[in-house]
């Protein structure tokens, strides 16, 4: 266990359960029956109590990493938030991009216990913050990808990359909910302080790229569709006027090939040279008339100027 007795308050960072009993003598029972609410706790929880004036309360559970490939592979930990007094337990500085000493200088400079719980949240919120910097990159690929090799991979890239961005907003919500508990909790004198301030504009700004960034992946989404749709519908058209342009010949066929007495073969000299010449004649009649309803070529080109459907 370490314990930070800073200006007007403590921080106690537990790592261990044993410690929560060295921290109970301290601050009485009510940390038992704390640690005893959350310490089998795999989810993100919250609990305010404010029964009594000015000894109000806020406790829970947040996950703050989740790895993008495996359910269960998560890291959380446990805080408990009083006037005076800050605990976290299982809390584990991994990251690469913040240096832990000044993480501790910035606590120091908290006047309270919210405000070092907002400095812990903001440099989790950083290093998320640094995860979708680089997910920007791999979405401008993607834009870029969807028109120069657009395939079924690039669509999978799109879905896979749409589901790695709600990860990414299912870690921050949690985030956005803790703020709006410590005001109800603590009151408005807590949205003073500068910390405060500033990590929430953090936690915003988070949450307003992922939604952008989601508006992007959704009008992706939207652009595949209607690709997929347009394809599908050439391919349709496709079969239709190869089965139409194919209809004088089968037809033909089977008016000779249900009549005995007159075949082409029997007794025309010419028969077919002349049924062939009818087979073509007909299938060219047909192709004009899908050619003059503008069924054959392009289908998204109207047949006439500043028309969209004629």
């Amino acid at each position: 266990m370490k314990k930070y007795r800073l200006e007007n308050w403590d921080w106690y960072q537990l790592l261990e359960e044993a410690d929560i009993q060295e921290v109970s003598l301290e601050k009485g029972p009510v940390i038992n029956t704390w640690f005893r609410e959350i310490k089998d706790n795999r989810n993100n929880y919250l609990h305010i109590d404010t029964s009594i004036e000015e000894q109000e309360t806020l406790s829970g559970s947040l996950i703050y990493h989740r790895e993008i490939n495996e359910k269960e592979d998560y890291e959380i930990f446990h805080f408990y938030l009083s006037n005076d007094t800050l605990i976290t337990f299982d809390y584990k500085d991994n990251s690469l991009h913040i240096d832990r000493n000044n993480l501790f200088k910035e606590i120091k400079r908290a006047q309270n216990p919210i405000e070092g719980f907002m400095v812990i949240l903001g440099k989790i919120m950083t290093e998320i913050l640094y995860h979708i910097d680089s997910y920007e990159q791999q979405l401008d690929e993607l834009i870029w990808d969807v028109k120069q090799k657009n395939s079924i991979k690039t669509l999978d890239k799109v879905y896979q990359s749409r589901h790695e961005l709600l990860i990414w907003k299912n870690v921050m919500i949690p985030f956005l909910e803790i703020r709006y508990s410590l005001e109800e909790a603590f009151g408005n004198e807590i949205t003073k302080g500068k910390e405060y301030a500033r990590i929430s504009k953090r936690i915003e700004r988070g949450l307003t790229l992922v939604e952008e960034y989601q508006k992007e992946l959704n009008n992706l989404v939207d652009f595949e569709e209607v690709v997929s749709q347009h394809r599908g519908n050439e391919i349709m058209k496709t079969l239709t006027v190869f089965t139409t342009l194919c209809t004088p010949i089968m037809a033909w066929g089977a008016l000779w090939g249900m009549n005995f007495k007159i075949m082409p073969e029997l007794e025309w000299k010419f028969g077919y040279v002349i049924s062939l010449a009818i087979i073509i004649v007909s299938t060219i009649i047909v192709f004009f008339y899908l050619k003059s309803r503008g069924w054959m070529g392009d289908l998204l080109k109207a047949r006439k100027k500043n028309s969209f459907f004629r």
